[in-house]
């Protein structure tokens, strides 16, 4: 009898130490949903997504893909009105406070690699001194985008006309902003999505085009999202 309960007692004695154990593990582990840390300025160029990824989100094969830059552009001396040049263009240095951001990596791919291409990516990625300062940027971003909603852009430089621009209705979470826009005339018609959104301390800013086609585009949307899951956490 004593040894028939003692050995009862071991091996409750045992599942007790296997399931503090577990427990212990379990309170170490990381949490499914933890949020992204914050990024520094140089692992800003290994968030973008490679040539062959970026392929299998537009479905295209092999676009080329320009060098990374570091620089914003600035061409509120063709648009004026900020509320959409912000929309228009990725990276606008008078959408983007100086006091706040602190560094962009922003890369092109297009196909074929010229003025007249067929499908067109811009992605980039933006530090800020903050997640406070992200998150500012992108609030004020949500107040001018609804305010360019169903807008129509007619641009002349040189004299010449660039393509025409028309954007559609705005939709918006509490981390993603995402547009959709066409832009070209007859045969050079190209169905794009401009998507910003903001995580840890960090922008991002993506520009996609295709082809005019019957669905919507949603590949900016769709790239921000594979950028957001390299975060670091």
């Amino acid at each position: 009898m004593r040894s028939g309960r003692h050995s009862r007692l071991t091996a409750l004695a045992s599942a007790v130490t296997v399931g503090l154990s577990l427990l212990a593990g379990c309170a170490q582990a990381p949490a499914a949903n933890e949020p992204p840390k914050s990024v520094s300025e140089s692992a800003l160029t290994g968030l973008l997504l490679n040539g062959d990824d970026v392929d299998a989100v537009m479905s295209t094969d092999k676009m080329i893909a320009h060098p990374p830059v570091a620089q914003m552009g600035d061409h509120r001396n063709l648009l004026p009105n900020l509320n959409c040049l912000g929309v228009w263009q990725v990276n606008e240095a008078p959408i983007y406070d100086p006091s706040d951001w602190q560094s962009v990596r922003q890369q092109m791919l297009r196909s074929p690699d010229s003025d007249n291409w067929d499908s067109l990516v811009v992605q980039s990625v933006v530090s800020y001194r903050s997640p406070q300062a992200a998150q500012r940027f992108f609030t004020a971003s949500a107040d001018r985008w609804a305010k360019c909603t169903n807008h129509r852009v007619n641009i002349r430089l040189n004299d010449q006309p660039l393509p025409a621009w028309r954007s559609g209705d705005l939709s918006a979470s509490s981390s993603r902003l995402t547009m959709p826009y066409v832009r070209g005339s007859g045969e050079q018609v190209r169905s794009c999505q401009r998507a910003l959104a903001f995580a840890a301390n960090v922008i991002l800013d993506i520009q996609a085009c295709r082809p005019q086609q019957q669905s919507a585009v949603t590949q900016a949307g769709d790239i921000a999202e594979l950028i957001e899951a390299k975060l670091p956490r």
